[in-house]
């Protein structure tokens, strides 16, 4: 008898184990595990870029930027990502990406949140605001929604990126 429900918990703890590496139960994962790791986090964010072109707020930043340009931005905000979200990654960093411009492998560092936002104006004269990390935070919304991430996990990652405004927004405009 003893033996039967030894044999009948293992069994348990491995259909456990078995949906919980199928998605069953999300809670001991991290986020970072949750989005798919680098390469799902990359998706989402490589989906949000034509949104972020686009936004009446804050396109102006992205509208005209190289196919290079667009590339290094999505990298870096791939690893910041990964690395706020639990993963192996390390933010900020150097990368070293190849250029969909030419397909040469090139090198960039990924700066701090401050040092990366500081000194940029938008229209108005004025720094960084608000409302531009509200839009940034909406396309990045858009685009988990159309990649199917569930709504708890969405709203991680805003958080995560709502954790970052202060290194974002101007001072002048806190």
């Amino acid at each position: 008898m003893r033996s039967y429900i030894l044999g009948t918990l293992a069994l348990l703890a491995s259909a456990g184990f078995m949906l919980s590496s199928c998605g069953g139960s999300s809670s001991a994962q991290s986020p970072f595990e949750r989005l798919g790791g680098e390469a799902g986090i990359r998706k989402v964010v490589s989906d949000a870029v034509p949104c972020l072109a686009t936004d009446p707020n804050i396109g102006i930043f992205f509208r005209g930027l190289s196919a290079d340009s667009l590339e290094r931005i999505q990298v870096c905000l791939t690893k910041q990502l990964c690395a706020a979200a639990g993963g192996p990654c390390t933010y900020p960093t150097t990368i070293t990406y190849t250029s969909p411009v030419d397909g040469v492998q090139r090198t960039f560092t990924c700066r701090p949140m401050r040092a990366a936002h500081q000194g940029m104006v938008g229209p108005d004269g004025k720094g960084i605001e608000n409302e531009y990390v509200d839009s940034f935070k909406a396309c990045v919304q858009k685009s988990m929604q159309k990649n199917g991430v569930p709504d708890d996990l969405q709203q991680a990652v805003l958080n995560i990126l709502e954790s970052q405004r202060k290194d974002v927004v101007d001072d002048r405009n806190k």
